[in-house]
């Protein structure tokens, strides 16, 4: 099962955010995307996912049109985390139960195969003592890794994320991305994963995106490919970004080499 946007173009509010945009995601492989806010991260992700149309150009799932699909029927294969998990009255296993609403008729309820998911998809996300307390309770870091286990019950084949390490301290941005890498891996899934951090791209992601100038840029891991990288960002993050020989990039601050 693959997952294709070809020549994709998006207008907002009649700017152009980018045009002419190709991408193949592979499943077991985890990718990254990075850009300034206002570059089209989101609206990429959205239209990936079939949310939204895009201005020229097609997404293919299978081979297939995704605009020629059912709502139900791209949702059981493409999943979308937004940046925010809405923040509704009902629990956090009632809220991963809703994962399998496209697996089910109209009016018809998850039976117990699907809350057994529920469940084990709870516990292998370190959800299960929060399991029935609201969701608008829990921490940042307990919304996202509930929206998460919503996709996990659906049990997609793509996972489109948009920033969701955005509302997490460093130490569960890390915890969220290592988990992350981990079930993409063995569960043989492919994730695009918006992030603004460049450092997190490089520590856990196979190829990186850059939305620049209207353009969609891609790398793919190999030696030499952080310098890449460190160009590709500079036009728009400033000459301030640099790379470091020790495995990272900084922010170049006054007095600072």
């Amino acid at each position: 099962m693959s997952l294709e946007g070809r020549g994709l173009s998006a207008v907002l509010a009649g700017h152009r955010l980018w045009s002419q945009a190709s991408l193949a995601l592979r499943p077991g492989e985890l990718c990254f995307l990075l850009g300034l806010n206002g570059a089209g991260k989101t609206t990429l992700l959205k239209v990936l996912a079939g949310l939204l149309p895009p201005q020229e150009g097609t997404v293919l799932l299978d081979g297939k049109d995704l605009a020629g699909f059912t709502s139900r029927q791209r949702a059981r294969e493409v999943s979308y985390l937004s940046q925010l998990p809405p923040r509704w009255e009902m629990t956090v296993e009632e809220y991963a139960l809703l994962g399998a609403a496209p697996h089910l008729r109209w009016g018809q309820v998850p039976g117990r195969a699907f809350q057994q998911r529920a469940r084990e998809v709870l516990r292998m996300l370190d959800l299960e003592e929060v399991a029935r307390r609201p969701i608008d309770r829990l921490s940042g870091g307990e919304r996202q890794r509930a929206a998460l286990a919503q996709c996990l019950v659906t049990d997609g084949t793509y996972l489109l994320l948009d920033e969701p390490t955005a509302s997490l301290d460093v130490r569960r941005q890390h915890e969220f991305l290592q988990l992350l890498a981990v079930l993409v891996k063995k569960g043989k899934k492919g994730a695009l994963v918006s992030v603004h951090d460049p450092n997190l791209a490089l520590g856990y992601g196979g190829r990186v995106g850059v939305l620049s100038g209207e353009r969609l840029l891609l790398l793919e891991r190999r030696p030499g490919w952080e310098r890449e990288l460190e160009g590709l960002l500079r036009p728009d993050y400033g000459s301030a970004l640099c790379w470091s020989e020790q495995g990272y990039f900084y922010w170049k601050t006054e007095g600072r080499e």
